[in-house]
């Protein structure tokens, strides 16, 4: 089970979702968990198997009154990045039941997750956000949380997310022969010649040490050397 927060849903309200999803596979089952703990059942309007979609008829009867939005997925692990961009845009907490593995994942955008060990999910837990609530919680600064089109834009030549949302946050490029302050950003050309595709942040300087979060990894500090140092595009600090 992966989580950001702790578990919203109880053991009852786990097993009747189970039971809707099982029964709906391998079309994906949908609902919502209601606040005085129903688990209710919408139809799945979607012409796709793999997708979910609630009319609007249903989601305005009970939308109010919900706690959380659930669906299945049929293999699919963990939270898709749909999945994360709707629950951050309905501000909404999203409870996953994977047919395949029978585990539950959940993300929840309004709780702050631990900076060490989150999962990885594009868009909600993923380099970007890692740093961005590092800075939040280290330095007491607010980064904007900028969209994201769709998971493996960063491979695409011309991505220059990074470079543009920092440069906008107040942060400047310094020569990479300055000596690291705790809070330089550092941007990464990870086996990709053309874009930045990797941020991390200087947690500890003097130990070498930096913080991030690598694709399909949980977020860790780790030594800066060897490979990340060899692959460090361009050095960021902030300017106020």
């Amino acid at each position: 089970m992966l989580s950001n927060f702790s578990d919203p849903i109880t053991s009852e309200q786990k097993a009747q979702i189970r039971a809707f999803a099982e029964a709906a596979h391998p079309v994906e089952a949908c609902g919502f968990v209601l606040a005085n703990g129903t688990v209710v059942e919408c139809t799945n309007t979607s012409t796709e198997h793999d997708t979910f979609v609630i009319s609007a008829s249903e989601s305005a009867l009970y939308l109010d009154d919900a706690v959380a939005s659930w669906h299945s997925h049929a293999d699919y692990a963990d939270l898709s990045f749909a999945d994360v961009n709707a629950s951050k845009a309905l501000n909404l907490p999203y409870v996953v039941f994977n047919c395949a593995s029978t585990e539950f994942y959940y993300f929840d955008p309004r709780q702050e997750a631990g900076l060490v060990g989150r999962p990885w999910m594009y868009g909600g837990y993923d380099c970007y956000s890692a740093v961005r609530d590092w800075y939040k919680q280290q330095m007491n600064l607010d980064m904007g949380d900028y969209e994201r089109l769709y998971e493996g834009e960063w491979k695409q030549r011309g991505f220059t997310h990074f470079e543009d949302n920092f440069a906008a946050e107040g942060f400047v490029r310094i020569p990479r022969s300055v000596d690291l302050v705790r809070g330089d950003a550092l941007l990464f050309r990870i086996k990709n010649k053309f874009t930045c595709n990797h941020v991390a942040v200087v947690e500890d300087p003097a130990a070498n040490k930096i913080y991030q979060h690598l694709i399909n990894r949980k977020s860790e500090v780790m030594s800066y050397s060897g490979y990340f140092r060899n692959n460090t595009f361009m050095v960021l600090r902030y300017g106020g």
